[in-house]
């Protein structure tokens, strides 16, 4: 029995060796790919600061009337381009209209009778050459006042823009205060940052050119920094400043509010 034994021993360790050098290597696995990060879509990389922004008019105004009255006239419509100076929504008011004829009608009588008092007819008492250009004075002053309060029944554009909303109709009560329409020079858009963080901003400086991809259009532009915001904003939980950057070129098709994205020069 001890001799089988024995004998056995040495086939298995034979079996054993026969199958370890038939059985394949075992293979390790792949490395993992290195994880590249990648500049939006449009940027290259840079030492620069890359940041979130949006598209927004050179210049916004909303506009309302000092008075209360009714509409008289709404002389625009949304999308209208108008020119600075142009009359855009007057007011009925015959009460203040009817000062400024007032007072025009009594201009025109002071005017006569200063004009026989006037200093260079020496013939005439200088006292009642001084009553009458105190006179003429307040009527000119009078004048000017009633002209000013009449003036408040217009709304002017105080520049070359678009009217991107009216919010009122002929016929309707203006109230003192009440935002009536909204004007933008949508022909001169700029870009603003949304995120840029405390930790980049010392590194922004006034005149840094920047490359501005604009997504909707999937274009990228170039501008330069204009404005570096004093006061922070706070944007969900960050500190964040806003940069303004005043495109080279407008590119066609950049309406207010679309998303950007900012590559800005900072070596």
């Amino acid at each position: 029995m001890k001799k089988i034994f024995w004998m056995t021993l040495p086939a298995l360790s034979l079996i054993l060796a026969a199958c370890g050098a038939s059985a394949p290597a075992a293979t390790p696995p792949p490395a993992a790919a290195p994880t590249v990060e990648s500049a939006p879509s449009g940027l290259l990389f840079s030492d620069g600061v890359i940041a979130s922004a949006e598209a927004q008019p050179a210049r916004e105004t909303q506009m309302s009337f000092t008075i209360s009255a009714p509409v008289k006239e709404v002389l625009i419509k949304e999308g209208d381009v108008v020119k600075a100076g142009q009359p855009l929504v007057t007011l009925y008011a015959p009460d203040l209209e009817g000062e400024v004829t007032r007072a025009e009608l009594a201009a025109k009588a002071g005017e006569l009778e200063y004009s026989y008092w006037v200093p260079r007819r020496w013939d005439r008492p200088p006292e009642r050459r001084q009553q009458a250009e105190a006179e003429w004075n307040q009527i000119k002053m009078t004048l000017e006042v009633a002209r000013a309060s009449f003036a408040q029944t217009a709304i002017y554009a105080p520049f070359d823009a678009t009217v991107v909303d009216v919010n009122i109709q002929p016929g309707e009560m203006a109230q003192t205060g009440q935002v009536i329409l909204t004007l933008a020079d949508l022909a001169n858009m700029r870009i603003e940052t949304t995120d840029l963080s405390e930790r980049d901003v010392p590194s922004v400086q006034i005149g840094q050119t920047a490359n501005v991809y604009i997504e909707a259009l999937d274009i990228t532009v170039t501008g330069r920094v204009t404005k570096i915001s004093p006061i922070s904003e706070t944007v969900g939980g960050d500190v964040v400043y806003p940069v303004t950057i005043e495109l080279d070129e407008q590119p066609e098709g950049l309406l207010w509010g679309m998303s950007t994205e900012v590559e800005i020069q900072t070596e």
